[in-house]
């Protein structure tokens, strides 16, 4: 009987978690059809607390659905989409310019805005890698309130014109060897929009990343003038790019810590 009225128990508070709502849609980018997920809030409100994800070079939007279900159950609601030529999303990966992909970013965030319950002064944005480089280059053209960045990729100055396929850092050891080195915020794009970014940054590094080095990481940190505004954490062990399990676990709890922290 015990057993059974702790059973029941379990049961009763399982049913009383609050679960987030998911809706796929369907939206239009540069003459583009786009691919992407909104995760709601059960209890969603006239204005919640919202949260765009980038994914990195080559992701799909479903690398994040564990995060974005996470933070709704938080109060969070999340849009999540497959970049240009990624994913279901239509476009040639291979001709795609970086200019082009933040034009995209763009307007997606644009698209964001519009959905009901999206409160457009309290955007978060978390980038991975490719997309955290262009999740900085966002915030110098639309509002942003928090930065979430992990293993945040950076380039050349010269290569945004430039097909990405051409200066992935994954393919061209160039582009490796040149994250290897010091940089100041005036030498990239990157670094100059978060040393002017003014809301709270999270930076997650990987100890074992061997597509975005310690120093690139590094980079960004340095570039940060008030570090009270920042939160930089090491994933022990981690590589660049990890899949379902503890890494990806680790990631969510650092997510949940840091967004809770800021929750209105």
């Amino acid at each position: 009987m015990v057993v059974q009225q702790t059973l029941n128990l379990l049961i009763l508070v399982r049913v009383q978690v609050p679960q987030p709502d998911m809706k796929l849609v369907d939206f239009t980018v540069n003459n583009h059809k786009f691919k992407g997920t909104l995760f709601f809030p059960q209890n969603l409100k006239t204005k919640n607390p919202a949260i765009l994800f980038i994914q990195g070079w080559t992701g799909e939007k479903e690398r994040s659905y564990q995060y974005a279900e996470a933070l709704a159950k938080l109060g969070y609601l999340s849009f999540l989409f497959d970049g240009r030529g990624h994913g279901k999303s239509e476009g040639n990966i291979r001709t795609v310019a970086t200019r082009e992909f933040l034009d995209d970013i763009l307007q997606t965030y644009d698209y964001f805005t519009k959905i009901e319950g999206v409160d457009k002064e309290n955007i978060s944005v978390v980038g991975s890698s490719y997309g955290g480089y262009l999740a900085t280059l966002l915030t110098t053209k639309r509002n942003v309130k928090r930065l979430a960045l992990r293993v945040p990729a950076d380039y050349p100055n010269e290569t945004f014109n430039k097909s990405k396929m051409q200066t992935s850092g994954i393919d061209n050891p160039d582009i490796f060897a040149w994250r290897a080195h010091a940089r100041n915020p005036g030498e990239t794009f990157a670094l100059d929009a978060i040393a002017n970014f003014d809301g709270q940054i999270l930076i997650v590094e990987s100890e074992n990343d061997t597509v975005v080095p310690h120093e690139t990481v590094q980079n960004y940190v340095n570039a940060i003038k008030d570090k009270s505004r920042l939160t930089h954490t090491v994933i022990k062990g981690a590589p660049d790019s990890i899949k379902e399990g503890p890494f990806r676990d680790e990631v969510e709890k650092i997510y949940i810590n840091w967004f809770k922290s800021y929750k209105d």
